[in-house]
């Protein structure tokens, strides 16, 4: 069976790793081989694995051998090329991180400029000027039966604030309906607002 591969650009400035221990290799580990078949890993893999571990390549298991190691001398030119490169990888992360906090900062500094606002639900009725006659235990399943806000719909949930004294010494509440339509709400509102409660209009 046919396998397709897609096309791709490869970036030369990715960092080369140990494949045992994930860490990048320096210019003398790049130097380093030391098997045969060509599995490169660091230094300090290498020597764990020889005196510590099995001594075998993890590769192709062919036992490590000295005299096959292979380590190239680095040259001055090498040096001062690898000191540029890692200079210029520095500087791409340390730029790459304070891009991350500013980031970060100016989310910060979004979610405190809402925090301000107040979010519009659809499907929530406020009602004012209500004057409950009904004792507070039993307040919450009236409103909610088909006598009160009930009849508009299913219900998801209702809040009463606490109870204010009126100027003619009366207490008055402000309810939150929340609907499960918003359909339902926008009924209770066309049917709710301007309604006479007593002396009081509901809204």
């Amino acid at each position: 069976m046919s396998r397709i591969q897609q096309d791709q650009f490869i970036d030369d400035d990715e960092e080369e790793v140990c494949p045992l221990c994930v860490e990048e290799l320096d210019l003398s580990d790049r130097h380093f081989r030391p098997c045969p078949c060509g599995y490169q890993i660091c230094q300090f893999c290498f020597n764990n694995i020889k005196h510590n571990l099995s001594g075998l390549c993890p590769a192709c298991r062919r036992p490590y051998d000295d005299k096959t190691v292979e380590w190239k001398p680095i040259t001055s030119e090498e040096q001062a090329e690898w000191d540029i490169r890692s200079k210029e990888k520095r500087s791409k992360k340390a730029a790459a991180r304070q891009k991350e906090v500013q980031k970060r900062e100016a989310d910060s500094l979004s979610r405190k400029h809402l925090a301000g606002l107040r979010v519009v639900q659809k499907n929530l009725v406020y009602v004012t000027g209500l004057q409950p006659t009904i004792r507070e235990d039993k307040l919450l399943e009236t409103l909610r039966g088909k006598d009160y806000f009930g009849q508009y719909g299913e219900i998801v949930k209702i809040a009463v604030s606490k109870a204010k004294d009126t100027a003619k010494d009366q207490q008055s509440v402000g309810v939150y309906v929340t609907f499960v339509d918003k359909e339902d709400a926008a009924t209770c509102i066309a049917s709710v607002d301007g309604s006479p409660n007593g002396d009081r209009t509901l809204r």
